[in-house]
């Protein structure tokens, strides 16, 4: 029996939507190809939960359900009353387009869910019930036709909102980035001037801290980016370049922290079989010019971080107050995936290594991670191939988030029969 680490679920999902028999190491022999011959294992625990009254999160996946089956938003519950992390109690899971794992999903205010669908170029949107339960939002889905023309090589964050939630981006991976402002009752309406074009091939998205500037990540289909565009958000979601933009920092994906001062990257190199070829085991920070003529400009602080390993994926906590900065990725062998590692962020801008990084416990659980929106909690997610069997294992760890950023897991792993984005929604 081989089991080897599924690399890369963003551009896996894209590949299984196009329908494409193989893409570099994007198959069936390397990784789930979700929608075509591979199948998903899993326990399949979208039917049943545990109750109780200290509700801490809620978690949705958008399960693409395989080959030849109807796909479901299947959501789930942290219960820190009786420490159980599992389905959603009483949830009725909404039906999903035929084996569509969604091209990103995000949540606004803690109470709006939204994915976007390539095989139907639809958004669809939620109301989240106290319960965790899902309704249908006004007018959903949306008609988004640009959605088909997404390619295979989208990233981990090719849909996001502001801070606010007011406003939904998405981008097309081809040339444009599409802007909805976020109605009081969640319905989605186009902003004023969008679609906006920018200058090379849009991938992996954030906004500072603020909500005042979105950047852009060039991305390659290797897993790689090039440079970084600038752009401030007006009020009604316009996008207004900011001077000096694009600025030449080749970057996969990077995240704003909750002060508006910095963004923390990575440029996503991998070892890996299809990705770059090389690691790269290096965080940066770039400062965010506050005012004046070139508002919004970014400029690196200081000498790249160097971290244990090649971090693929980063995770930035995002309440007020917040101050760490986690890693994820998959070990060279494909073999597992590398320790979580833990920085805290001072006002400088400087990354120092938290106590007890990079974690052995708990264990090595996936090469994405996401905080909720208090910052107490953070889910991480990944995907195991068992390659003769032809099935891959989903799991998905929630972990307790300690005020010097030591982690540990309350719960044990949650073992998923989905593959697809996932998003995390506080309580209401």
């Amino acid at each position: 029996m081989t089991m080897r680490v599924r690399a890369g679920l963003t551009m896996i999902l894209a590949v299984a939507m196009m329908g494409l028999a193989s893409c570099d190491h994007y198959n069936c022999a390397s990784g789930p190809n979700l929608g075509t011959s591979c199948t998903a294992s899993g326990s399949g625990i979208g039917t049943t939960g545990t109750g109780g009254s200290a509700t801490a999160a809620f978690v949705f996946v958008a399960d693409a359900g395989g080959t030849g089956k109807t796909g479901t938003i299947d959501g789930y519950t942290l219960n820190t009353a009786v420490s159980t992390f599992l389905a959603t109690p009483s949830y009725i899971a909404p039906t999903t387009p035929l084996g569509d794992g969604g091209v990103g999903m995000v949540v606004a205010q803690s109470k709006y869910l939204y994915t976007g669908f390539k095989s139907t170029n639809t958004i669809d949107g939620w109301l989240i019930g106290t319960d965790g339960s899902l309704t249908t939002l006004n007018n959903s889905p949306y008609p988004a036709p640009f959605m088909g023309l997404v390619p295979s090589g989208f990233g981990t964050q090719s849909v996001i909102t502001n801070p606010t939630g007011t406003l939904l981006f998405f981008s097309n991976g081809l040339d444009k980035i599409y802007v909805y402002q976020i109605g009081s009752d969640g319905s989605l309406t186009t902003a004023t001037g969008s679609p906006f074009s920018v200058p090379f091939s849009p991938g992996n998205l954030a906004t500072d801290g603020q909500g005042k500037y979105l950047y852009i990540t060039e991305t390659l289909s290797n897993h790689t980016g090039l440079e970084i565009g600038a752009y401030a958000i007006g009020s009604t979601g316009s996008l207004t370049l900011v001077p000096g933009s694009p600025f030449a920092f080749p970057m996969w994906q990077v995240q704003g922290d909750p002060t508006g001062n910095f963004l923390i990257g990575t440029k996503g190199d991998s070892a890996v079989q299809g990705f770059s070829g090389v690691d790269n085991p290096f965080l940066y920070v770039f400062s965010i010019a506050q005012s004046g003529a070139t508002a919004g400009a970014i400029t690196q602080v200081g000498s790249p971080v160097a971290t244990a390993a090649s971090p693929l994926s980063i995770a930035v906590q995002s309440n007020t107050t917040g101050n760490l900065v986690y890693t994820f990725g998959i070990e060279d062998s494909q073999l597992g995936f590398d320790p979580v590692e833990g920085y805290s962020l001072s006002s400088a801008g400087v990354l120092t290594a938290v106590t007890g990084s990079p974690f052995t416990s708990p264990a090595n659980l996936g090469d994405l991670g996401q905080f909720d929106h208090s910052g107490a909690f953070m889910f991480t997610y990944g995907g195991i191939l068992d390659s003769s069997t032809n099935t891959v294992t989903y799991q998905m760890g929630a972990i307790d988030v300690a005020s010097g950023g030591a982690l540990t897991q309350p719960t044990a792993t949650l073992t998923l029969a989905s593959g697809g984005f996932f998003a995390v929604a506080d309580p209401q």
